[in-house]
């Protein structure tokens, strides 16, 4: 269970500093650098599920996520600010690394290209990486793959931004849902 908590609580953050390609204005809203994200999440790794709320914090400078059970407990945070990265799960030792990579190297053997999510999020590739995507008629994304993992956006939001999604990866599948979006 500690492991797939830190497998996305570290999906989850995400750095970024620079700007994506420019795309439509009528297919996905301003980008936006600022953002918090309520929603819920599911996550599956081989035999073994978790799923919860998730309320993340991002901004060009720092993320605050915070897992927490169905029932509202606390059950992971992890905060990025300029002095690297840190996770806190209750009754176990605060784990820190320099950026989300050595942190998921650290916490799970091995190292997970988490960068791109910040983007993805918001229906954009992230523009340090190669990427295929997959745009409906609309020329909304329906499917991106980049880093090894694919995308798969499967509702939007009236305004435009991904509403369902799920990231998968070499048997890793999050399923995230956005209640509610605000960007600054």
């Amino acid at each position: 269970m500690a492991r797939l908590t830190a497998v996305l609580l570290l999906a989850l953050t995400a750095g970024c500093a620079t700007m994506p390609p420019p795309l439509p204005a009528d297919v996905v809203p301003p980008l936006s650098a600022n953002w918090t994200l309520q929603g819920r999440i599911g996550i599956q790794a081989g035999e073994q599920n978790l799923s919860g709320q998730i309320r993340w914090q991002h901004s060009m400078q720092a993320d605050d996520v915070l897992l927490t059970s169905p029932l509202g407990q606390g059950v992971a945070r992890i905060v990025r600010d300029a002095g690297g990265v840190v996770l806190e799960v209750p009754n176990q030792p605060t784990r820190r690394a320099p950026d989300a990579e050595s942190l998921t190297r650290e916490a799970l053997g091995y190292t997970l290209p988490v960068a791109g999510l910040g983007w993805w999020m918001q229906a954009r590739p992230d523009p340090d990486g190669i990427f295929e995507a997959t745009r409906n008629g609309a020329g909304r994304l329906v499917q991106l793959k980049q880093h090894g993992w694919v995308i798969d956006y499967l509702q939007y939001a009236a305004d435009g931004r991904p509403r369902k999604l799920t990231v998968t990866r070499e048997g890793l599948e999050i399923r995230l849902v956005a209640d509610s979006w605000e960007a600054e």
